[in-house]
């Protein structure tokens, strides 16, 4: 995330999925109904202890990866909490096979 908008966006989008309400996220973080509001519609910044408090109440999880990481994570879709995925034998051959002309899989 480059923005405060497009962090916003994130945690704005986690709440609808979860069907909460801003006073009820409030509520469960500590929070004032109208930080929680402004915070989520992108209109002020979060201190740290308050970004993981909304992050935890939604089911998020905040990581910080370095920048060339998070570059290619975000182009790939990947999550940048996920651990690093290793291709198996069998998958490697199965790709191998497949790009290999005249050959079915």
């Amino acid at each position: 995330m480059k923005t405060l908008q497009s962090l916003a966006a994130e945690l704005e989008t986690a709440r609808l999925a979860r069907g909460l309400h801003y006073k009820t996220l409030a509520e469960r973080t500590g929070l004032s109904t109208l930080a929680v509001r402004q915070a989520l519609q992108g209109r002020t910044a979060l201190r740290a202890t308050n970004l993981m408090a909304l992050a935890d109440e939604l089911g998020l999880e905040l990581a910080l990866v370095p920048r060339e990481m998070a570059a290619s994570l975000r182009s790939a879709g990947a999550d940048p909490a996920a651990p690093p995925r290793v291709q198996s034998d069998v998958e490697r051959l199965l790709a191998r096979n497949a790009a290999t002309p005249g050959r079915s899989p």
